[in-house]
């Protein structure tokens, strides 16, 4: 009985400790508030009627709204692509604050570090970002989501000079009818502790989006390393540059077959291919803009990173 009774205790305890680890605010968007914009926003995220352009903002179409059709709870998040004077604007919710622009070359989302509203402080490492979809995108169009953790201002796209890691998904460009579960590490490029994190889901593929395109997203949820990832030690995976190609040395990685991917500070994967322990791979790096990669070697829930600088 004693050791059934200490079990229990012990499962309490770790289940409280997952529960203090933070989480995205209003995640399942249960949560809706009257914003004065004629249609209620999710409680924490914004839309682009709320965004730093206040004119912009009456003319600005509604590209989001709450659904029934939800994986739990009530609600989920719809979001849709619309046509409005031959520009599609792109169906967008952030925890930050959206700049809008006549040309969609010159928007961007942004951590508004001066207003409440428009920022998440957050000061965790989580490993990975999950959460639910369903889509039915136009012809080409694939939605995204983006968790980025960060020091100080960042924008996206643009200033991202703060940027600490990146989780990046694109949705698939075919129909998804049934609730669909996605997983994605957090690649990172800093040892630094984040202050806020910055979040944009789209239902299409930015400026390239297609009107009519829609997405439902519901239970976003960032995952704490516990027991069931291994971050393989980092002077495992050796990587340099050499002329235009990038030398990727598996040597002395466990025996297994990896996916190997190379990852922009967006969180974009810009070259991607499968390698074994052991492997010396050899990519060619012509066309790639000069900067700071990260390197990711990973067999199921073991990750092992390198970063470098392209020239």
């Amino acid at each position: 009985m004693n050791k059934h009774l200490s079990f229990l205790t012990i499962l309490m305890i770790f289940n409280v400790v997952l529960f203090a680890q933070q989480q995205p605010n209003n995640p399942g968007f249960e949560s809706w508030e009257d914003v004065g914009v004629g249609t209620d926003e999710p409680t924490h995220w914004n839309s682009i009627k709320t965004g730093d352009n206040p004119s912009l903002n009456q003319v600005a179409p509604v590209v989001w709204g709450k659904s029934t059709d939800a994986h739990s709870g009530q609600y989920s998040l719809k979001l849709f692509d619309v046509s409005v004077f031959g520009i599609v604007a792109t169906g967008t919710i952030t925890n930050g604050q959206t700049h809008a622009d006549f040309n969609p070359d010159n928007g961007f989302v942004y951590t508004n570090v001066n207003d409440d509203h428009f920022h998440t402080a957050f000061n965790l490492r989580p490993d990975s970002l999950t959460g639910w979809y369903k889509s039915s995108p136009t012809e080409t169009d694939f939605g995204t989501v983006k968790f980025v953790l960060h020091k100080g201002y960042l924008q996206l796209p643009g200033e991202e000079t703060n940027i600490i890691a990146t989780a990046y998904y694109e949705l698939p460009q075919g129909d998804v009818t049934t609730w669909t579960r996605f997983s994605v590490p957090f690649v990172y490029v800093s040892e630094e502790t984040p202050d806020y994190f910055l979040s944009v889901v789209t239902s299409g593929n930015g400026v390239d989006a297609l009107d009519g395109s829609t997405a439902w997203f519901d239970d976003f949820a960032f995952i704490y390393k516990v027991n069931n990832i291994n971050e393989v030690t980092l002077h495992l995976l050796q990587a340099y540059q050499k002329n235009n190609t990038l030398h990727i040395a598996l040597d002395n990685l466990p025996t297994q077959i990896y996916q190997l991917k190379l990852v922009n500070l967006n969180g974009e994967v810009i070259l991607h291919r499968e390698a074994r322990s052991g492997d010396h791979v050899i990519l060619n790096t012509d066309g790639l803009v000069p900067g700071l990669y990260v390197v990711v070697a990973q067999y199921n829930n073991q990750i092992s990173t390198r970063k470098i600088i392209l020239y």
